[in-house]
C-alpha cells in the first residue's frame, strides 16, 4: 500500500471487509439470548485489524458498528460502539508488537465488557437495584458467550489465514 494515499484496491477491499462484517452481523443479530443480541463478528474484524495493513480498518470498526447499532435500534450505545471498536483497532495494531498477537486479541475482545458499565449507570438507571443486579448478570453472560465466540473465531479464522496463505495476500494491499 502507498503510504502517501490510498489505492482503489485498497478502498476496495476496505469497502468489502466492511460489506462482509455488516452482512455477518445482520444474519447473526438473530441468534439472541433472551431479548439480548450478541455479535460474533468481533473475532472477525480482530483479524482483519492484524492483517489488513494501514489504518483502513479503523474506519472500517467505525462504519460498521454505527451500521449495526442503527440496525439494532441502540442508538445510545453508537458512540460507546465506536469507541469500542478505535481501541480494539489500536490494541491489535499496536498491543501486538507488545504484547502476543493472541494475548492482544484476548484484551482487545475483552473490551465487550465496557458495555456492562454504561448499561448500569445509564440506560438501566430508572430501574431498582434489584432488577439492575438481574439485568448486569444477564448482560455479563452474553458478553462472556461473545468474548469466547470471539477468541474462538480469531484462532480459526487466523489459522486459515496463515495456513492458506491468504495473510500474506492481504498484506500487501
Amino acid at each position: 500500500m502507498n503510504k502517501q494515499r490510498w489505492s482503489i484496491k485498497y478502498i476496495c477491499l476496505i469497502g468489502l471487509l466492511t460489506a462482509l462484517l455488516v452482512t455477518i452481523s445482520i444474519v447473526t443479530m438473530f441468534v439472541k439470548i433472551g431479548d439480548s443480541a450478541f455479535q460474533i463478528t468481533t473475532g472477525l474484524y480482530l483479524v482483519f485489524c492484524y492483517f489488513v495493513p494501514g489504518y483502513g480498518m479503523l474506519l472500517c470498526g467505525i462504519v460498521y458498528g454505527a451500521i449495526m447499532d442503527l440496525v439494532l435500534n441502540s442508538i445510545i450505545t453508537m458512540w460507546l460502539t465506536i469507541l469500542i471498536n478505535i481501541l480494539m483497532f489500536l490494541l491489535m495494531r499496536y498491543g501486538s508488537k507488545i504484547f502476543t498477537k493472541h494475548l492482544a486479541m484476548i484484551i482487545a475482545s475483552s473490551l465487550v465488557f465496557l458495555y456492562i458499565q454504561f448499561l448500569y449507570y445509564v440506560v438501566w438507571n430508572n430501574q431498582d437495584i434489584s432488577a439492575r443486579n438481574g439485568l448486569v448478570i444477564k448482560e455479563a453472560i452474553v458478553d462472556a458467550i461473545q468474548w469466547s465466540i470471539s477468541i474462538i473465531a480469531f484462532e480459526v479464522i487466523y489459522f486459515t489465514l496463515t495456513k492458506t496463505k491468504l495473510s500474506e495476500k492481504l498484506s500487501n494491499f
